[in-house]
């Protein structure tokens, strides 16, 4: 078995073997590869120091392969194009024809806010696509993106530093909904809505400190009969209790959106929490992560329609 000295082989030198095997000259497969007679000469001398044997001997019919070069460069021309295919994959990325797994932290609002219109667009994009949304606590998010166990967080992240960046997209603000459960008219100002019954779906501990200092700012954190863990069962309480619901802006207007609310004119807050997108310097080339970024800004960043 020959002892190979892998630090003088580069990538070059094995493109040069297989031209030369196509062109059996050494001219033709310098000029295919782009280098001079003498470049091309050197390249082959190269060769045969590195992988001790002559490869190619001169004949009248051009340069032909020796039995050793014979029995490489079947292998040598298969794992070359699969290594150079995978290095133009990874120049670029096109959600026809790749496949890719995203991983994404969103929280219980997240997940009913952001992803749906998200996985519309990515999934429809390509059928290589897959999405896998695992909430991750804020104080583990900085390791998981580090980690590579998430691809991108949206929501009211405030993480820096290790390599961490951000991006906002918006501002969220919180409003008041009524469903059909809503008996006699609805509150008209904040004095009427002090004497409504509240319900609260605050399933991240962000947003629900968020709505718990809005609620107590003005009057109304005594008022809340009812606190849900997560979104999913707001449309059904608001068809068949007597509540108020305060939810944020986005939430409110997929609901009124699906007639399942109707937002009424009451100012909840006065301050604005930013939504933000966080990903890890890891994934700021790749060129996937990059495209997925940019449906994110289509979708919901300050120019999305």
């Amino acid at each position: 078995m020959k002892s190979i000295n892998d630090r003088t082989l580069d990538l070059n030198l094995l493109r040069m073997l297989v031209a030369l095997d196509d062109t059996r000259s050494v001219s033709l497969a310098g000029e295919r590869l782009g280098l001079s007679q003498p470049a091309a000469s050197n390249a082959l001398s190269r060769l045969r120091q590195t992988l001790d044997d002559p490869l190619f001997l001169r004949s009248k019919d051009g340069m032909v392969p020796t039995g050793f070069a014979d029995s490489i460069l079947p292998e040598i021309r298969t794992h070359l194009g699969a290594l150079f295919k995978t290095l133009e994959r990874g120049a670029g990325f096109d959600p026809v024809t790749d496949a890719r797994v995203f991983r994404l932290s969103l929280s219980g609002l997240g997940e009913a806010v952001f992803l749906p219109r998200l996985a519309v667009r990515t999934i429809q994009a390509g059928k290589g696509i897959r999405l896998v949304n695992t909430s991750t606590p804020t104080d583990m998010l900085a390791d998981s993106l580090e980690a590579g166990e998430v691809d991108l967080a949206i929501g009211m992240v405030a993480l820096s530093g290790r390599g961490v960046r951000s991006e906002r997209l918006f501002n969220e603000d919180y409003v008041a909904i009524a469903g059909s459960g809503l008996s006699g008219s609805p509150p008209a100002d904040l004095q009427a809505l002090r004497a409504a019954r509240l319900m609260v779906p605050a399933p991240a501990t962000t947003f629900g400190s968020a709505v718990d200092r809005a609620l107590l700012a003005i009057g109304l954190a005594d008022r809340v009969v009812l606190r849900l863990g997560h979104f999913g069962a707001l449309p059904q309480l608001l068809a068949q209790l007597d509540l108020v619901a305060v939810v944020p802006r986005q939430l409110a207007d997929q609901l009124v959106g699906a007639g399942q609310a109707r937002v009424l004119d009451i100012i909840i807050s006065d301050t604005v929490s930013p939504i933000s997108m966080v990903w890890h310097t890891r994934t700021a080339t790749d060129p996937a992560c990059a495209w997925l970024r940019d449906q994110v800004r289509s979708l919901f960043g300050p120019d999305h329609a």
